[in-house]
């Protein structure tokens, strides 16, 4: 029985390779059951002619540049580490009377013995890196990440979340200032709060240009906290969660940014702009047409 199976398994291997020694005689691709000389005329008669293009990916891709980014950088767990760890600390401050409120407690002493003067510059800070965040990308040589419809998207959205968390917090914890006047909604720090979500989108969108841009951001919002301490408005726990509080509204903004272009049906390809001249009697202008 065994014998049969390997003649039979002989005679298989034989009349294969009988018909590839065929194919190769008659010129004969075994691949394509055409005859080779075919195959070549026909592959040199495209190469010699320009009527079929050279085949690229990239022309038929549907992905646009802010989704091929997005791709790039999609959101991580670790993006959320930091904001967490500034809300934990307010959170340990609010509910614990222990280190974290002592410290808070010895901060508002030394201010209140070495320090009698009130600095209004942080009501100006506040929105300043926002401001450059949203308007930078009009200097020439300087990209932002997201064009000027997306970023104004970006921070709406982040300062509506903001400011739902904050004045949603500051009225359920009712916590009194440190200066004492009777104010009830030092917890978190509004302030610091608006200059973080300004200062972290600001990083965001030019981080690619120069990483510096983001850097001076923080610092002008980490100022702005800073005052707050000094003024005696807040503690440095409040500080602290309004700075987490801002850098996780920022984050959830770019979340929420494909969700808004897919609702609001934007086209997320390209912007179109449009510049035609005007002439009329004893007058001449140009009429320009952006199409967000």
């Amino acid at each position: 029985m065994m014998k049969k199976y390997v003649l039979l398994l002989l005679g298989i291997v034989c009349a294969l390779h009988a018909t590839h020694a065929e194919n190769d005689t008659l010129g004969v691709s075994p691949f394509s059951g055409k005859p080779r000389f075919l195959e070549e005329n026909l592959h040199t008669t495209i190469e010699a002619t320009n009527a079929f293009p050279t085949f690229s990916p990239e022309r038929f891709s549907t992905v646009s540049l802010g989704e091929s980014e997005g791709k790039k950088r999609r959101p991580t767990i670790t993006r959320f580490i930091v904001p967490t760890l500034c809300l934990a600390y307010g959170t340990a401050a609010r509910f614990n009377e222990g280190p974290v409120r002592r410290f808070d407690k010895h901060i508002a002493e030394q201010v209140n013995k070495h320090i009698d003067r009130h600095y209004g510059i942080d009501n100006s800070l506040l929105i300043m890196p926002a401001a450059v965040a949203w308007g930078l990308d009009f200097v020439p040589g300087v990209k932002a990440r997201h064009n000027f419809r997306d970023r104004t998207m970006i921070l709406a959205t982040s300062y509506t979340i903001m400011f739902a968390l904050v004045y949603t917090t500051k009225d359920l914890t009712s916590v009194e200032r440190p200066r004492q006047w009777g104010e009830y909604n030092s917890f978190p720090s509004g302030h610091t709060a608006i200059a973080f979500t300004g200062a972290h989108i600001l990083y965001r969108e030019y981080r690619d240009h120069s990483p510096w841009i983001g850097i001076g951001g923080y610092a002008v919002a980490a100022a702005v906290g800073a005052l707050r301490v000094v003024n005696n408005a807040h503690w440095i726990s409040d500080v602290i969660t309004g700075a987490g509080v801002g850098i996780l509204s920022a984050e959830a903004a770019y979340l929420m940014l494909p969700v808004w272009h897919r609702l609001l049906g934007i086209n997320t390809d390209g912007r179109q702009f449009a510049l035609a001249p005007q002439l009329g009697r004893g007058s001449a202008g140009f009429g320009v047409v952006y199409v967000f």
